[in-house]
Formats: C-alpha cells, structure tokens, sequence
C-alpha cells in the first residue's frame, strides 16, 4: 500500500457535479492508496463549494451531502504545524496552502495527487505529483 497526499483541487472537482474528471478522480482515490492531507483540506472545500453555489444556486441542494462525504471521507487529516517552515521555504513558488500539501507529500514520501496543473509544474517541491487532467 502506498501513501497519498491528495490535495483540495481534487476533491473540488469531484464535488463538483458538471467536472469531466469526476470519474478518473473517483477511479484514482479508490485504488487502496493510504490517503492524507493537512488539515486545512476541509475548510477549503468548504470555501469552493461556495463559490460553485455562488455561481450556480441549484447547487444549495447538493452541498449538504457533499459535506457529509467531505466529513467521512478516509483521508487523514495531519496538522499544520509540523508543516509550517517548509511551507514558508516554498513561499516564492507557491501559496501557503499549497506548499503545506507539498510539505506533508515530502514529509511522508508519499505522491502529491493534484488537478492543478501549476501546482504540478512549480519549481522548488521535491516531491512526485500525479496529475489528474
């Protein structure tokens, strides 16, 4: 069994009822992997799945259950702290929240699992993406 780190923009866009890659990101987190992110994971789904509502209103109805998903989805949340320095050391290539993905994917020698495509390319993380497109 490998380590995982997956990071916000893929559970995003598997809550994201209209994204094309729902079922690639579906097939990817159901391999076995032992899955992890920091903590902060959840709060920012939160913030993305209102700014989807934000732009569609349909979507209310839909973010209770993905809440309720978000809330027993087996990732194991690892706190910040021990993530802090290397994310400051990553601060000119990448945002904090970013970096602190980078830093615990380092951290564990565990694959970053990313659809963010600048994120996947930035200069600096040691670690190995896995892009999903």
């Amino acid at each position: 069994m490998t380590l995982a780190v997956v990071d916000a923009s893929v559970l995003a866009a598997f809550y994201a009822v209209d994204d094309s890659r729902r079922a690639r990101i579906a097939e990817r987190l159901s391999i076995g992997d032992t899955l992890f992110a920091p903590a902060h994971l959840d709060v920012e789904i939160v913030s993305a799945l209102r700014g989807m509502a934000l732009g569609i209103p349909e979507l209310d109805r839909i973010v209770p259950e993905a809440l309720a998903h978000l809330a027993r989805f087996p990732i194991r949340r690892m706190p910040l702290s021990p993530l802090l320095n290397r994310a400051w050391e990553l601060r000119d290539n990448l945002t904090v929240y970013d970096a602190a993905y980078v830093a615990l994917a380092e951290r564990l020698n565990a694959v970053l699992v990313t659809c963010d495509a600048k994120l996947a390319n930035a200069s600096g993380p040691e670690c190995t993406f896995e892009q999903i497109a």
